[in-house]
């Protein structure tokens, strides 16, 4: 008779009890496991979904802010200014909301001439003067040291601090590998940071490579950037369509520092009833520039602008996007994309 048929009663209530139990656990482990793998197959169904619809929407918008950038075309075909005069209130100026389906944004055009070009500071300093020598420096370089010291209230730069920076982006700019003054950097400098990285030595693409250069902080660089932009060398400033701030960046050549709030206000003062000057004599031949006791160097100094700077803006469910665009006007008045990039 086998070992089992030898045991008790109550032996055999413990053993089928015991094997009631081990299999009650198998099954609770069983509903365990099935139960988490529901759980992480709808989780990850769930993520995907909303990863699908996330890039559904991203590729909405984006199409929504190349829209808003044909549209800014458009409407600079019909109703921009003439290539030799461009100025503030006329009918492109202006920015323009819109609502599509469950979108919404709106697109801004505005004259990248009224902004100062980080490209023509290109050029070499003359070596031959002292370091804030006027006569060292470009127009265009003496108009962005002018810049760079205007910002007194919030970031005050010492003429001496401003041409630092200047000399840094000089040698961003340059093909060689020579330091512009002691407060120029080339490729040891930058390959002695932490990650290091190499000078462009070349011309700016974006603003925001500005970045990049030796001095410029990010708080500067806050300041800076809407008063920036990249564009071909050689476009001018709109003097018709500059802010205050970068109108104060014209002054007598062999003067380093930006005019002043009471220059500036004389030269408000002065300005035209039409709103605008005809040409750059006019600009030059104000009576406030006698009040100021200066003769502006009106090199580079324009009255209209083939260039246009379009920002667009798009919200649609969680997705915010913005676009900016330089748009560039051709001979037969068709409005060509020349660069654009994501702006936050």
């Amino acid at each position: 008779m086998s070992a089992y048929l030898t045991l008790s009663r109550s032996n055999r209530r413990f053993v089928l009890a015991h094997q009631r139990g081990a299999g009650l656990i198998i099954a609770l482990l069983v509903v365990s496991v099935a139960a988490a793998l529901a759980i992480r197959f709808a989780g990850d169904f769930q993520l995907g979904m909303a990863r699908a619809e996330s890039r559904w929407h991203g590729a909405q918008t984006r199409t929504y802010l190349r829209g808003a950038e044909n549209m800014a075309a458009y409407l600079l075909a019909e109703f921009g200014p003439a290539p030799d005069l461009a100025y503030r209130g006329e009918d492109w100026d202006v920015e323009f909301p819109f609502e599509i389906d469950e979108a919404w944004g709106f697109v801004a055009v505005d004259d990248a001439s009224s902004r100062f070009n980080l490209n023509d500071l290109a050029g070499n300093l003359n070596g031959e003067h002292a370091h804030n020598d006027w006569q060292r420096f470009s127009e265009q370089q003496r108009r962005f040291i002018r810049l760079l010291q205007s910002f007194q209230e919030e970031l005050p730069l010492h003429e001496d601090e401003a041409i630092a920076v200047l000399e840094a982006v000089v040698d961003w700019l340059d093909a060689d590998d020579e330091t512009s003054g002691f407060g120029g950097a080339e490729t040891d400098y930058y390959q002695s940071l932490d990650p290091p990285y190499r000078p462009a030595n070349n011309l700016f693409v974006s603003v925001d490579e500005l970045r990049l250069v030796r001095h410029v902080t990010p708080e500067l660089m806050t300041l800076l950037r809407p008063y920036l932009v990249v564009l071909p060398a050689g476009q001018g400033l709109n003097v018709n369509t500059l802010p205050d701030r970068l109108l104060g960046t014209i002054n007598a050549q062999d003067r380093l520092q930006p005019l002043t709030e009471m220059e500036l206000g004389l030269l408000r003062q002065d300005w035209p009833q039409e709103g605008y000057f005809s040409n750059v004599q006019e600009f030059s031949g104000s009576g406030a520039w006698q009040s100021i006791g200066a003769t502006p160097n009106v090199q580079d100094l324009v009255v209209g602008t083939n260039y246009f700077l379009v920002t667009s803006q798009v919200a649609l469910v969680q997705q915010r996007r913005s676009m900016e665009s330089i748009l560039r006007r051709t001979e037969t008045n068709v409005y060509e994309v020349v660069r654009r990039s994501d702006s936050y």
